[in-house]
């Protein structure tokens, strides 16, 4: 109704823009995820499995676009070695965790990272970055 109060707008255009329009943009967007961070992108974890980095994904998906990570690491909570670069879905889960909303997150071992990449990566990534790039 604020549009409509504020702005004047008709209640079927306020309605449509706010509610179905943005509806519709944030479903096209998850399914963003399992199809362009699928195809396109790096695979500095795996390269034999078809799940890809992809930055502008996990731009639009607050932090899902990470996928080579999350499909070899999926008990790390923040789908991702990079820390809050792109990955707001991180940031809101370690604020609930101080704030005692969540606990018990799981992390992969920065070794086991390395190594994985070493092993099976596509060489894209330099395997001494860190988890807390910001």
């Amino acid at each position: 109704m604020i549009p409509v109060w504020c702005w004047g707008e008709t209640v079927w255009n306020s309605f449509f823009i706010s509610a179905m329009a943005r509806y519709c943009v944030s479903l096209n967007i998850t399914w963003l995820v399992n199809s362009a961070a699928h195809k396109y992108g790096d695979q500095p974890f795996e390269k034999h499995i078809e799940a890809r980095e992809n930055p502008v994904v996990a731009l639009l998906a607050v932090g899902e676009g990470w996928h080579n990570y999350h499909h070899v690491f999926p008990w790390d909570y923040a789908a991702s070695e990079l820390g809050y670069t792109f990955n707001l879905t991180k940031f809101f889960i370690d604020v609930m965790a101080m704030i005692g909303q969540a606990y018990d997150l799981k992390t992969a071992n920065p070794n086991a990272i390395k190594n994985r990449k070493l092993k099976s990566g596509d060489c894209t990534r330099d395997s001494t970055e860190s988890r807390n790039i910001l």
